[in-house]
């Protein structure tokens, strides 16, 4: 386990406990956003004051049954306006075969928020969560990825799975716990990203992308996950010890096929101005 020399966790800290509190005073001001987010079904998942690549094991919340994608069998978005079928071979593999493919990333914080960006940098590198380079570092590598299924008694959400991905020294830069719920004849992506005594919950809406993104022939079609759109559920929430609070953020994947692999982006707004964009690429 890593040991912290005492006053950067403490700051750590700190921050964390600053950022519950502001996030929500400002959402129970906002009473509408509770409304919004009392009925979505969040993971109960969060984490003490580091995540890391051993959070699953430290928290006892796995079945450690090793599972081979993202999700199972994508046939189960299936709606009379998203067919799966029409979804190109090698995208939808790549969701239901994730552990086969190697993957590399490359980040690009807009202007406005590179300082912020250096200064989260620190700590994320700490928690080992959301450790993505600095605005002033070099890009991101290769990344490895572990996909293991999620206790059903520790998170109640269809199908809860973790992903872990580590860079070359093992260090994690992602822990997220991917899984999918129904409303409405709906069924949308949902995801949890355990932080320090919260978590950071995406859901997403899932629809059909034309082939032109990533694909070096223009055949086939790509997938967009995201919450850029009025279906329901889909949307941003940071999960707080004193209730769930609906974020002014917005993000949107885009994934297409690229030859035995797939491109994917990775696009992130804040009050409707684009902060991040990340962008993959993942070979079998």
């Amino acid at each position: 386990m890593t040991v912290w020399p005492a006053h950067p966790r403490r700051r750590a800290v700190g921050f964390f406990l600053a950022l519950l509190v502001s996030v929500v005073a400002v959402g129970r001001r906002a009473r509408s956003a509770f409304r919004q987010t009392r009925d979505v079904p969040l993971s109960p998942l969060v984490a003490s004051t580091r995540v890391g690549s051993d959070y699953l094991q430290r928290n006892d919340v796995t079945t450690s049954v090793q599972l081979s994608g993202e999700m199972d069998d994508m046939a189960a978005f299936a709606r009379p306006d998203f067919d799966p079928d029409e979804v190109h071979p090698e995208v939808r593999r790549f969701y239901e075969r994730t552990a086969d493919y190697d993957m590399a990333y490359r980040v690009h914080w807009h202007r406005g928020f590179r300082v912020g960006a250096a200064l989260a940098a620190r700590l994320t590198s700490r928690i080992e969560q959301l450790n993505l380079p600095g605005p002033w570092q070099s890009s991101g590598g290769p990344l490895t990825s572990e996909l293991v299924a999620i206790d059903p008694d520790e998170d109640h959400r269809d199908g809860a799975r973790a992903w872990i991905r580590t860079d070359g020294t093992g260090t994690a830069v992602f822990v997220a716990i991917y899984a999918s719920h129904v409303r409405d004849g709906i069924r949308y992506v949902n995801i949890a990203v355990p932080l320090p005594w919260s978590n950071l919950s995406t859901v997403l809406h899932v629809r059909t992308l034309d082939g032109s993104v990533g694909d070096e022939d223009g055949e086939g079609t790509g997938i967009e996950l995201t919450t850029r759109s009025e279906t329901g559920d889909e949307g941003l929430y940071l999960r707080t010890p004193l209730g769930p609070v609906a974020l002014p953020m917005e993000q949107r994947f885009r994934v297409a096929p690229k030859g035995d692999g797939i491109h994917a982006e990775h696009a992130m707004w804040v009050f409707g101005r684009r902060f991040l964009t990340i962008e993959y690429d993942a070979d079998r």
